[in-house]
């Protein structure tokens, strides 16, 4: 998984910021697998949430599980080290997150069983900053 994107145009850009009206238009339905992880309020998401989500799937699952990210990092956030003088511009990157709107599918999850799942998606929605539900997919 790819923590930043590979070519990115401006360095340092403002931080977004989302209001509670706002719904997301793209992965509104599930694409791939069965069942997904929808976010039910406006949230931002770092690499760190995904990097705890995938490394407790691959825990509880072992290999048998197929895994689709439907985010990836768009937004470099920036922070300047603690007692620094005012000034000398823009601080460098510390980390990378994405914006999330309400309705977006952030994850997509194969090959595994209902039971299982549930009670994995209960401990990934513990580990994220927002609340989520889980999403099945209806032909």
């Amino acid at each position: 998984m790819k923590e930043y994107p590979k070519n990115y145009k401006y360095g340092r850009v403002f931080r977004v910021k989302l209001k509670n009206y706002e719904k997301s238009t793209n992965y509104l339905n599930i694409i791939c697998y069965q069942y997904g992880l929808k976010v039910l309020e406006n949230s931002k998401l770092t690499m760190k949430h995904l990097i705890s989500i995938n490394r407790l799937l691959k825990k509880l699952f072992k290999k048998n599980i197929f895994l689709k990210y439907n985010v990836s990092m768009t937004t470099p956030v920036t922070k300047k080290p603690l007692e620094t003088r005012m000034g000398k511009g823009k601080a460098e990157r510390s980390y990378w997150e994405c914006s999330l709107k309400k309705g977006c599918i952030i994850l997509e999850v194969g090959n595994v069983s209902k039971n299982k799942l549930k009670y994995a998606f209960r401990l990934v929605s513990e580990k994220l900053p927002f609340l989520t539900k889980v999403v099945k997919l209806v032909y």
